[in-house]
């Protein structure tokens, strides 16, 4: 990789793996200890070098995304896997900033809930934008869920790991609910999709040890409209033959960023779709 220094290597291969990451949320998940000044400066000598761009918008925070030149640096060092895919052009990363930044700013509150307990979750604990192919219990009808990320966070009790992962699924509220709700029912045909000739072994073993828990993640709108799209979804998901029959098989739960930033992971911040309302954390009922 081109001659940088140790904090704008990490920066640049964040901003590699996540497409686009603001300012401040580089700094936080990066080297939280560094002066936003500092920060800046940094970034802005990688954009001077051609590794990293900017995009600014009048009242929206300084987003940064790497170059053709900063992809090929990250790629030819070989520290992390080779995305498939490169920023489309600005018009379109306007359009999807909003969105990325509030999948970054989620995996961001996992990110600082395990620097604070000694768990493990790092910036490139999770993985945007992973699609997962699927046919109807028929087979005859092809299909795919994409999950806006798949993250990994691993819990440290008194010296015993334990690994959990979520499939990360944002909404800005940007689609009616009952639209979100249907959603849903890609990630329990993928659940249940077996191959042919897997003699029923389910698809998702190969990837997953057991099936991840689908955390659904309301924001885009003040707290008051998100607590009532949350309730609202719940009544569309249970009112889904489909949906409504899964909750032995398909875990979901659903929480607002808002919440989930004010609280943590670990705090009793979302709502199981299915069945009596009850407030647990993300990774499963209190005990």
């Amino acid at each position: 990789m081109t001659a940088v220094d140790v904090f704008q290597r990490e920066a640049l291969i964040v901003l590699y793996w996540h497409r686009l990451v603001s300012t401040e949320q580089v700094r936080r998940l990066v080297a939280p200890a560094l002066s936003p000044v500092t920060v800046r400066a940094k970034l802005a000598d990688l954009r001077h070098a051609g590794l990293a761009d900017r995009i600014t918008r009048e009242h929206r925070p300084r987003t940064w995304h790497v170059t053709p030149a900063g992809a090929e640096a990250v790629e030819a060092a070989g520290t992390v896997d080779a995305r498939a895919y490169r920023l489309p052009g600005t018009a379109v990363a306007h359009l999807l900033q909003e969105h990325t930044l509030d999948v970054v700013e989620t995996g961001l509150v996992f990110v600082e809930t395990a620097r604070e307990r000694g768990d493990e979750c790092g910036p490139l604990s999770w993985t945007p934008e992973v699609a997962h192919q699927f046919r109807d219990r028929a087979g005859d009808r092809r299909g795919v869920v994409i999950a806006d990320a798949v993250l990994h966070y691993v819990f440290e009790e008194a010296g015993r790991r334990t690994q959990r992962t979520l499939f990360v699924e944002l909404d800005r509220a940007t689609m009616p609910v009952a639209r979100l709700a249907r959603k849903l029912v890609g990630y329990i045909r993928y659940h249940d999709h077996a191959p042919a000739g897997s003699s029923q072994r389910l698809a998702w073993r190969e990837r997953y040890p057991r099936f991840p828990r689908v955390l659904i993640v309301l924001s885009g709108a003040e707290p008051p409209v998100l607590e009532r799209r949350l309730a609202d979804l719940r009544a569309h998901a249970q009112a889904m033959p489909v949906v409504s029959t899964a909750g032995g098989r398909v875990d979901m739960v659903v929480t607002t960023l808002p919440r989930l930033r004010e609280h943590g992971p670990v705090k009793p911040v979302a709502m199981p779709l299915l069945g009596d309302p009850r407030w647990v954390t993300v990774f499963g009922r209190l005990s």
